[in-house]
């Protein structure tokens, strides 16, 4: 088959991903810290960006264990398209790395540029897709530090491909994903993540992870307040089966901003009138 960014598009949709993209290795937008692609394979071209939706009526289901259940199918589904892109791609002499939709990741208990310790353990990507995304042309990222795309919203996995195949690169998207005035994901967030147009990781990733609405204090008298949370946590649930299932369903306890955004031409027509938190 031809190797050109026409055909592999063509090849990836018909594989049943829903938007693929492609970037310059050399251009990529990058995350902070930096995870360029020339890091993974020095002599990469090009970055294969693709994207598969969520079941709306997942998104929209009362459990959220519902929705981790198609975040999984949907990675697999983006691993599977990308291992076979990968290859292809070598089959024809070019040296091909596909990066996962969702693990492994890095886990840094220290900051990875200066070695100091942090207060809170962070993750990283071995290559921020959602960035990635954005060079792609497949979106652009809204205040709630998600990729919003145009067809899909919030509601998409993603995946990539990082190749020494010379792709014409995709012209990124021009448009806002956040209509001035709208602030749904902010007022959807239970923990005060998303405010005045900025992010904050940290208590978003506890409440993300754990289900807890606080984050660990830094001042003394903060303390008797955190470690009953955790009494109230430990009464009502049993973490030790609950880190079972997350072993083997990867649980999330929450996406109330993707489910609060409006934001996707795709679900106009069947998207809730009532949006759950």
């Amino acid at each position: 088959m031809a190797i050109d960014a026409r055909s592999m598009k063509d090849m990836i949709l018909a594989e049943g991903v829903d938007l693929a993209g492609i970037a310059s290795a050399e251009d990529l937008l990058l995350a902070d810290p930096a995870r360029p692609p020339r890091g993974l394979m020095p002599t990469a071209r090009s970055v294969i960006v693709m994207a598969v939706a969520h079941s709306l009526g997942s998104v929209y289901a009362p459990d959220i264990r519902l929705w981790t259940r198609n975040k999984m199918q949907t990675s697999r589904l983006l691993d599977q398209v990308a291992e076979k892109v990968g290859r292809c791609l070598e089959r024809q002499g070019f040296l091909t790395l596909p990066v996962s939709a969702d693990k492994p990741v890095e886990i840094h208990k220290t900051d990875p540029r200066s070695g100091k310790k942090l207060q809170h353990t962070k993750t990283l990507g071995q290559l921020s897709l959602k960035h990635a995304a954005v060079s792609a042309g497949l979106g652009n990222i809204g205040r709630s530090n998600l990729l919003i795309t145009e067809r899909f919203g919030p509601h998409v996995r993603l995946g990539a491909v990082i190749t020494e195949a010379p792709l014409e690169a995709d012209t990124p998207r021009v448009f806002d994903p956040c209509p001035d005035g709208c602030r749904l994901c902010e007022q959807a967030c239970p923990v005060g993540a998303i405010r005045g147009g900025a992010y904050t990781v940290d208590p978003c990733f506890h409440f993300w992870s754990w289900g807890f609405d606080r984050v660990p204090p830094k001042r003394l008298k903060d303390w008797p307040g955190y470690l009953k949370m955790l009494l109230t946590h430990t009464a009502r649930r049993d973490f030790v089966v609950e880190f079972g299932q997350t072993l083997i369903t990867d649980v999330d306890n929450c996406m109330a901003c993707m489910r609060a955004c409006p934001q996707g031409s795709e679900w106009k027509l069947i998207r809730p009138k009532v949006q759950g938190g």
